[in-house]
């Protein structure tokens, strides 16, 4: 599937709606580069973003916000305790 641009913000917008507002612990599910995670992490107190080890970033890539963590995982199997987050996101993943 093509990434098509979004100059209007609409993906944003949307996502920030379902979301609820500013604040909190976010996980996503199947963050792949990045690309999403950097439209919302500005607005989150911390995102935790997990996805196979061949779809992360690489090194050299544009580097995420600093509240941005991205861990190596399977979204069946998550390295974090149950209740940990405030939102989570699984957009885009298959």
């Amino acid at each position: 599937m093509a990434i098509r641009s979004d100059a209007a913000g609409n993906e944003l917008s949307f996502l920030l709606d379902m979301l609820g507002g500013k604040g909190g612990q976010f996980l996503e599910v199947g963050c792949g580069d990045g690309r999403l995670t950097r439209k919302y992490a500005l607005r989150a107190a911390r995102v935790y973003g997990v996805d196979l080890p061949s779809t992360l970033p690489r090194a050299g890539s544009e580097p995420l916000p600093a509240s941005v963590h991205l861990a190596a995982a399977s979204g069946v199997h998550l390295p974090f305790p149950a209740g940990r987050f405030d939102h989570v996101i699984f957009a885009l993943a298959f």
